[in-house]
């Protein structure tokens, strides 16, 4: 993987370390309806993080590169849909655990179309037109 693909993964882990520091340090960031949302959108961010970290998503790629594809942008979308539903309610307490989920579901969005649909630095992309 290219140092562009591996800085943008050491963002987003940065920026979700980041995130767990304020909601573990935030008395009640969030009602009980909303924690599950919460919950769900946390452990897909950490699953799409982890797959580029351990290196599962080459496996996947090496296997069928289309069904990495599938994994990787439903987990994107999922997050990025969630996030938005969790931001719709706009009330007075602005809470910038909403937001940061909303940032990281968005680049989650980017690095997968980076990684297989555009080309970088003259190698080809991963899933061809």
């Amino acid at each position: 993987m290219g140092i562009v693909i591996l800085s943008i993964i050491g963002l987003l882990a940065i920026i979700s370390i980041i995130g767990v520091i304020i909601f573990l340090t935030r008395k009640k960031p969030f009602d009980g309806k909303n924690k599950a949302i919460v919950t769900i959108i946390g452990v897909l961010q950490a699953v799409h993080i982890l797959l580029y970290f351990s290196f599962a998503l080459v496996k996947m790629v090496e296997a069928n590169v289309y069904i990495a594809f599938v994994i990787c942008a439903a987990l994107s979308l999922v997050c990025l849909i969630l996030s938005f539903w969790l931001t719709l309610p706009f009330s007075k307490y602005k809470n910038a655990i909403k937001y940061l989920f909303m940032f990281l579901a968005i680049m989650q969005v980017f690095i997968t179309v980076v990684i297989f649909l555009l080309p970088e630095g003259g190698i080809e992309p991963l899933i061809r037109f």
